[in-house]
Formats: C-alpha cells, sequence, structure tokens
C-alpha cells in the first residue's frame, strides 16, 4: 500500500481549524476528479468523509476506504443507507430509492463545507435528530468568511433536490473551482 505522509484530511483539517480556499480548492479539484472517474466506472464510494480522504506528503489526494463502495449498473436505484451519518445525503435519509452518484456528491460537498468552515454543516446529538436537520434544515453559511464564489459552488453541491444537485463536471467547470487567485 501507498505511504500517505500527509495523513487524513480530517487531521489536516482540525490542525489549521479550516483551510484557506485556495488550499481546499485545490484539495476539493482532486476529490472530485477522483469520484468523476469511480463514477465513469459505475463505481459509488458511498463513504466520502474528511477522514477517507489522504494526502500525500506533497499534498495530493487520494481517496481510501472503499469498504462500503458498490459497483452499480446505470440507472439503478438504491435503497440501502450506509455511511457516515453527518455525510449522508437527505435522499438516502428518506428511503425512498435514490442514485449514489448524487449521494457520493453531497458527501464531497459536505467535505467542501468543513475545509472552509472547519465543521459540518449539520450536528446532534442523536442519529434521529441528525435526520431531522438534514431533511428539514438548510445548512448556515458565515458568508463574510468565503467568497461569493465559494458559496455559489458549495450551495449547488449541497441541494437537497439530487435532481437540482450539481454533478461532477459542472463542478469541475464552477466559476470557483477555476480560480488561480486566493479571496
Amino acid at each position: 500500500m501507498e505511504v500517505c505522509g500527509g495523513g487524513d484530511l480530517l487531521t489536516y483539517v482540525r490542525r489549521r481549524r479550516k483551510l484557506k480556499e485556495n488550499v481546499s480548492r485545490f484539495i476539493f479539484r482532486q476529490i472530485i476528479t477522483g469520484l468523476a472517474y469511480s463514477h465513469t466506472k459505475n463505481v459509488l464510494h458511498r463513504d466520502i468523509k474528511l477522514d477517507n480522504i489522504l494526502l500525500t506528503s506533497r499534498g495530493d489526494v487520494k481517496i481510501c476506504d472503499f469498504g462500503v463502495s458498490k459497483l452499480v449498473t446505470p440507472g439503478e436505484t438504491l435503497t440501502e443507507q450506509c455511511g457516515t451519518p453527518a455525510y449522508i445525503a437527505p435522499e438516502v435519509f428518506r428511503g425512498e430509492g435514490y442514485s449514489g452518484f448524487k449521494s457520493d456528491i453531497w458527501s464531497a460537498g459536505v467535505v467542501l463545507y468543513a475545509m472552509l468552515f472547519g465543521a459540518v454543516p449539520f450536528k446532534a446529538s442523536n442519529l434521529s435528530e441528525l435526520h431531522r436537520q438534514v431533511l428539514e434544515r438548510e445548512p448556515t453559511y458565515k458568508e463574510e468568511e468565503i467568497s461569493a464564489d465559494a458559496l455559489s459552488l458549495l450551495k449547488g453541491i449541497l441541494e437537497k433536490d439530487p435532481a437540482l444537485r450539481l454533478t461532477s463536471e459542472q463542478i469541475l467547470e464552477h466559476k470557483w473551482m477555476n480560480l488561480k487567485k486566493e479571496k
């Protein structure tokens, strides 16, 4: 197995409280590119979270822990709930069937939110309260802490309706993802 001397993204973010936008962008672009590649092979990760993103000593991203991943056929509807609760998409909690590709994107959006704000968007003391929050509340954005472009991207990814949620291609084409300057 390859050595990832940079540790996991959870530790990296915790040490810094939150990341600057240019650092978040560098990491997030790699996460989305990796997810997009997996999705072209019809592989769903189903547990994207800070802990499952490893960093090399150069800061390059390695997505790990495909323990609950699934090979799907295009158009397949999933019903099982798996993953880490704070990162699970609303459609998974609804229990009415979902497309795993869009739920992986939601989880990646939670990762981006955590990088930019230093915390996940929904926290609760128990699972039922967390379900309620994810299904009923909108994430709270401290708009003064991030750029308008970062906010626009986050809102597009953390869209509760999976049909309206950004795709990996739309994310990679988003203005914020292609900025060269720091906020």
